[in-house]
């Protein structure tokens, strides 16, 4: 019984002490968070300060070099920071997988900060002032610096504050590091550099705004690209993505242009001259370089199938090739490639691309994923199976897709994250070589920061990690024995598809263009713009844009005003005779000749009229036609008149004509005449009894 007793209270004694250490544990913890140690990424979003770095120079520590991280400290806060010290932290050892790599840069560990390494006083700041710092330390002092792989660097501020001393901010960063004896092997990497815009050209040849000239002038989108991916090709493998809807778009403006202004008015363009010159940069540097022709206005190819409209895919890939052929003469096209937006595309799809020709595909990976989890990132190539056939499969490395998309605020801490990945994948299997190939594919329409681009092409051009390796080869290749999953079209995907309704209406637009055409004489004018107008209107551009609306009211109306301009011009007639013609004007206000056919109904019985043989019509011309009819009787009578195609398909809405008849028909004639003599017989009776009476009585 008193063992019992005495193990209970051990226990209860126990207990109680657990409780104190726990109270004090909450006591410690809420004291330094207080201090401004962040516990989370959501905690260090309210640190008292924040560090920005400008400066991580040079971009490829080597042994024998100086470490200089450079920067500013903001005083965020409303206390004034006093004791301000700067630390520059190294992590005693490199890391060991992408996964614990992006735990680092997202603040989900802080195991591995490491040591400081070189620390440096700042003057105090008051709330809001900022002040710069640097830091530096000669790479041979770095001890923790021995094999290649990527370490990581944090630049922390401690300083006192009313709660006491204490960290009130910290950035990291990832460091790569190649020792002076190499112990791997490059892995091979290639590159898919997008150069697409938006659609803005108009199926009257004006443009919807001049947003291109601003992405086209210095340091614009479009320009920036450019630059930015002839200067990565110079040291790595690029294959340029180009839409030719944009080559044609930048080679009307470089000739004059005209915009739309918001008030329906045309206004001249402002970037002749830039257009010129970029259109120009664009062919210096993609001559003699591999270019993918995507489709005529990038249209979003698995809704565009989803909706029936198979010749538009056709269509687009076409004209994309051909427009490319002419646009840039000196570049290599890359022939039977597809590069869906995002990467993915369905079975139905990718089975039509490749009965039209297409054998290569370029994917997303999570598109195809492996069978099991791998410890390391696997080569982007594959067979991918279809309906119609296998195709052979370029996989983009989901992990940098994801980064260059969101690549976060601050652009030399979002390319260092880049760069530090590749170095990662080179580390996982350093003897591979370039028998494993990475394939990177930024986003459709990427936008980067200059600073982000720039650090981006001087390390990877620079980097021993990375070897370059062409499309074309990487396509040439065996895949590498990795089991994949069958071809997979995620439902987010789907949602961002343009919607069956929206492309509904470019059915009814393609109907419209095709009655259109069929009373030109010369359908290479206007129709060829009218369909790329459609194409334009299919681009990925639209996905969730609701201004697509809008844009696609502008070139209904324009389309229906084309239309409009030949017609049957309404009139009141009298019909006086019993044959005879209704003189009708049919006018054709477009600048070439068409051929159209009249039909005339009556809507009562009152009046036969006779089908008319096709008429042509020359241009800017008002026809006047003689339409032969045939009075049956008198009285008011509605006509529909309206035009046909010579194909006999209803040319625009009927046209109501008003038609008096003033004179009889036979049927009508013969009554009357009979009804008079009737009249007359009876008239000339009574006068011959009453002569005769009248004699008699005398």
């Amino acid at each position: 019984m008193s063992g019992t007793t005495t193990g209970r209270g051990r226990t209860a004694g126990a207990a109680r002490l657990l409780a104190v250490l726990t109270a004090l544990l909450s006591a410690l913890t809420a004291t330094v968070l207080s201090w401004g140690f962040p516990a989370s990424p959501a905690a260090a979003a309210t640190d008292p300060a924040v560090i920005t770095l400008d400066t991580l120079s040079p971009a490829l520590p080597t042994a024998g070099t100086d470490l200089l991280v450079a920067g500013e400290v903001t005083n965020t806060g409303r206390q004034e920071l006093r004791n301000v010290e700067v630390r520059l932290r190294l992590s005693d050892t490199r890391l060991n997988s992408r996964a614990e790599l992006a735990a680092v840069a997202e603040g989900l560990t802080t195991s591995r900060d490491g040591e400081v390494v070189v620390s440096r006083s700042l003057p105090d700041l008051a709330a809001g002032e900022s002040t710069r710092f640097d830091l530096t330390r000669p790479t041979d002092e770095l001890d923790a610096l021995t094999g290649f792989g990527v370490y990581v660097l944090g630049v922390e501020v401690l300083a006192s504050r009313n709660t006491g001393f204490g960290r009130v901010a910290i950035v990291r960063t990832q460091l790569p590091w190649v020792p002076a004896q190499q112990d791997f092997r490059p892995t091979g990497f290639t590159w898919l550099w997008p150069v697409v815009s938006r659609p803005t050209r108009l199926a009257d040849g004006s443009f919807a705004d001049d947003s291109l000239a601003g992405e086209m002038e210095a340091g614009g989108r479009l320009s920036r690209l450019v630059a930015a991916g002839d200067g990565l090709q110079q040291g790595a493998a690029v294959t340029w993505a180009v839409d030719p809807e944009l080559l044609d778009e930048a080679a009307d403006m470089a000739d004059g242009y005209d915009v739309r202004a918001p008030d329906g008015s045309l206004v001249p363009g402002g970037g002749t001259a830039l257009a010129a010159r970029w259109l120009e940069q664009l062919r210096t540097a993609t001559s003699g370089r591999p270019v993918l022709a995507l489709p005529y206005s990038d249209p979003d190819l698995t809704a565009v199938m989803r909706a029936g409209l198979t010749g538009d895919v056709a269509r687009s890939r076409e004209l994309g090739e051909s427009t490319l052929r002419a646009r840039l003469s000196e570049a290599a096209p890359v022939a039977d490639t597809a590069w869906p937006v995002d990467g993915y595309v369905n079975r139905e799809t990718l089975a039509t691309l490749r009965r039209s020709g297409v054998t290569t595909v370029v994917l997303d990976g999570r598109a195809v994923p492996t069978e099991i989890d791998l410890s390391y990132t696997p080569s982007g190539r594959a067979h991918v199976p279809s309906r119609a056939g296998r195709l052979a499969g370029v996989l983009g490395e989901p992990g940098l897709a994801d980064l260059l998309r969101r690549r976060g605020t601050d652009p030399l801490l979002g390319a260092q994250r880049f760069l530090a990945e590749t170095a990662m994948i080179t580390s996982e299997l350093p003897s591979t070589g370039t028998a494993r190939t990475i394939v990177v594919t930024p986003p459709r329409r990427w936008d980067p920061d200059q600073a982000y681009l720039d650090r981006l092409v001087e390390v990877t051009t620079q980097a021993p990690w990375a070897a370059p390796v062409g499309l074309g080869d990487l396509v040439a290749s065996e895949p590498p024995e990795v089991d994949r999953e069958p071809l997979q079209y995620p439902a987010e995907q789907r949602q961002l598809e343009l919607p069956a309704s929206y492309l509904s209406a470019l059915e009814g637009m393609h109907t419209s263009i095709n009655v259109f055409s069929g009373i030109l004489t010369d359908r290479t004018q206007l129709v060829p713009e009218l369909n790329r107008s459609v194409l334009q209107l299919e681009s990925t551009w639209w996905r969730g844009r609701e201004t697509r609306s809008n844009r696609l009211k502008t070139e209904r109306d324009y389309l229906a005003d084309l239309r409009g301009l030949v017609r049957v011009q309404p009139g009141n007639f009298t019909f006086s005779s019993r044959r005879g013609t209704i003189p009708l004007t049919v006018a054709n206000g477009l600048e070439q000749e068409v051929v159209v056919a009249l039909r005339l109904v009556p809507q009562t019985p009152r009046l036969r009229i006779e089908p008319v043989e096709s008429i042509t019509i020359g241009p800017q011309t008002k026809l006047q036609v003689e339409v032969p009819a045939t009075a049956v009787a008198s009285g008011p009578v509605l006509v529909e008149a309206t035009l046909h195609t010579q194909g006999g398909v209803v040319y625009g809405l009927p046209v109501l004509l008003r038609i008096t008849i003033t004179q009889y028909g036979t049927v009508a004639i013969y009554i009357t005449v009979a009804a008079a003599a009737v009249l007359f017989l009876t008239a000339g009776f009574r006068v011959l009894r009453r002569v005769l009476g009248t004699r008699l009585e005398s």
